[in-house]
């Protein structure tokens, strides 16, 4: 794990009777900071669940000593942190039955470990947006994101950065240390459902805004992950924060 995952040991329980699947994708999240426990069946998924917290669970459904679905439906009825189904069963019926069952999202295999990483980083992010209460002030290093004027501070100084630049800042500011792939910014800065964005639009504007914003303590605030997309890389604060329920 490198020294800027500071904030990224999300755990996540990981249910999969596949031995070799089970080490791969195990190893490759951890490679991207994920905090990762195996469980090879029901049992052992049981007494993990039992024992301390997770920000998310994969399961699989085909295991040896219950049904998935069951599991699943006890899983919910205590963890109320995203499940995301993987597995070979592949029939509308079968997605149906696992969506009633509580997962919140279901992929099959076999699927491509980025794919997933972006399914595991959407549900996370979707999670955090039950607080209505939100922050007026981002800090992070020596940066003051004030959403309020959507500007960016060094030392009180405004930076120049163009309104692209600060909202992919605050995006990637507001993720928390997790990897926001490029597809989800795409969409997020630049809503692609409606028209057309050069993926490198997108490598263009991070490059400026890499530039502009620069390091702190000898990294710099947005890690390129290669082939994946971005992480913000220094620790956040929040302040002022205001209710949006009345």
């Amino acid at each position: 794990m490198t020294e800027g995952t500071w904030l990224f040991m999300v755990s996540i329980l990981l249910v999969e009777d596949d031995q070799t699947l089970l080490a791969e994708l195990a190893s490759f999240l951890r490679e991207y900071g994920y905090a990762v426990d195996p469980a090879e069946n029901g049992a052992q998924a049981q007494a993990l669940m039992a024992s301390r917290s997770y920000s998310l669970c994969i399961l699989d459904l085909g295991l040896p000593d219950c049904r998935g679905l069951s599991l699943c439906k006890s899983f919910r009825k205590i963890f109320s942190n995203p499940i995301i189904i993987l597995t070979a069963f592949d029939s509308d019926d079968d997605i149906i039955a696992g969506l009633e069952a509580g997962a919140d999202d279901y992929v099959t295999k076999p699927c491509s470990f980025k794919v997933l990483l972006s399914r595991i980083s959407s549900q996370l992010r979707r999670g955090r947006r039950g607080n209505d209460r939100h922050p007026k002030t981002l800090f992070s290093g020596d940066l003051c994101i004030d959403i309020l004027h959507c500007s960016i501070f060094r030392s009180q100084e405004a930076l120049p950065v163009s309104n692209i630049e600060y909202k992919l800042c605050l995006a990637l500011a507001r993720s928390e240390g997790l990897i926001m792939p490029r597809n989800l910014l795409l969409e997020k800065i630049w809503d692609t459902s409606d028209r057309f964005i050069e993926d490198n639009t997108l490598s263009v504007h991070m490059s400026r805004l890499r530039k502009k914003l620069g390091q702190y303590g000898g990294k710099p605030y947005i890690e390129t992950i290669k082939g994946i997309g971005y992480r913000w890389n220094i620790k956040v604060t929040e302040n002022d924060y205001e209710d949006t329920t009345n």
